[in-house]
């Protein structure tokens, strides 16, 4: 399914100035289930502001947001969240003195609703969750090549391997939409070429969609669907990989005249 049938997530016309700047002009761009878009740009071009204004972190001056047909515009992050709209961002918030497996248990935990008491006081349902969500934590650690490193203290690892387990933790919270802020931001090329592998298997399995920024053009034009180019604050174009490779507006704005 692709942006021209019913989107998952719709981004209408949004605007936002920090002071008399527009970091975002009049931004447009949908996610259709299934779908793995790719947001680039140079930098200071308004990527992360759209994820910031996607995700209720900042609201914009006008304009919408919809998930699933609905208006959710400056709605907070913990809402966001609810519906399934799970981000990561370009500083890395890992428990450090956790381990790798703790972090992701962790943001397991966060989507139960069993009662703290109970978390004391654990009776039969309870004590069969708890294996449920281990297992399920292990699993996306596997998934993303850190279950040799599962019992490492989280601050132990690389800053490669922090990208992977902040990608782990955003799973851990069972997202519908997952948003990654620059997640090859780190990785070494044998590590961007797996992480890229990771992150097409994803769409359709552990989540519904993807939605990324990131300046990685290997991993970008390797699985993007489609890409939505941004420049200044607005967006320049979009289309798929072998489209916005040939337009020569991406060309002389990102990519380079000599590419």
């Amino acid at each position: 399914m692709r942006a021209s049938e019913t989107a998952m997530l719709r981004v209408v016309g949004i605007c936002k100035n920090f002071g008399g700047v527009a970091a975002v002009a009049d931004v447009s761009f949908s996610v259709a289930p299934r779908e793995l878009v790719a947001l680039i740009g140079p930098n200071g071009a308004g990527k992360t502001t759209c994820f910031n204004v996607v995700t209720g972190f900042t609201k914009p001056r006008t304009g919408q947001v919809f998930f699933d047909g609905c208006d959710v515009t400056g709605r907070q992050p913990h809402a966001m969240a609810r519906l399934g709209v799970v981000r990561t961002f370009q500083k890395t918030s890992i428990l450090r003195r956790l381990s790798v497996f703790e972090n992701v248990l962790a943001a397991h935990h966060l989507q139960g609703a069993t009662a703290l008491w109970r978390t004391f006081f654990p009776g039969r349902n309870e004590r069969e969750s708890e294996r449920r969500l281990r297992a399920s934590a292990a699993a996306i650690l596997e998934l993303l090549g850190l279950g040799a490193r599962m019992n490492s203290e989280a601050g132990s690892l690389s800053s490669g391997e922090l990208r992977l387990l902040e990608i782990a933790i955003a799973l851990g919270a069972k997202p519908r939409l997952l948003m990654l802020d620059e997640p090859a931001a780190g990785l070494n090329t044998q590590q961007a070429v797996q992480l890229a592998d990771t992150l097409k298997r994803l769409v359709g399995t552990s989540v519904e969609a993807l939605l990324m920024v990131e300046h990685n053009m290997s991993v970008v034009m390797s699985i993007a669907d489609r890409i939505v180019v941004m420049n200044l604050g607005r967006k320049l174009v979009e289309g798929t990989p072998e489209q916005i490779r040939a337009d020569p507006r991406v060309v002389e704005a990102y990519l380079g005249k000599a590419a």
